[in-house]
């Protein structure tokens, strides 16, 4: 089963944080991103499975995506195909949350 539906939320994300490079989210930063990537996801699945599925990628991403991507990301609309692969690559180990 495919979970890039909600992968493809994520974008619009960017905008929401404030994205560093070398250091961590803070943690009002990866609230929002779970916040925000839990009201976008499609229904289907638990709040405690989006919930923790949200937490996982946020921390997935945070570890993947400096702050000139995070940047950049939040200039395109759409978003980069390559940097949308990396969005869905950083957070796939997360989709076992969903099941």
């Amino acid at each position: 089963m495919s979970y890039r539906h909600l992968i493809a939320l994520f974008a619009p994300l960017a905008f929401a944080l404030p994205a560093v490079a070398a250091e961590p989210w803070s943690p009002e930063a990866k609230s929002t991103f779970v916040q925000e990537c839990v009201k976008g996801a499609q229904s289907g699945h638990s709040q405690e499975k989006l919930t923790a599925f949200c937490d996982c990628a946020a921390t997935k991403v945070s570890q993947e995506f400096s702050e000139a991507e995070m940047a950049e990301m939040s200039k395109q609309v759409p978003p980069d195909a390559a940097l949308q692969k990396r969005l869905v690559t950083a957070s796939s180990s997360c989709n076992a949350k969903l099941q």
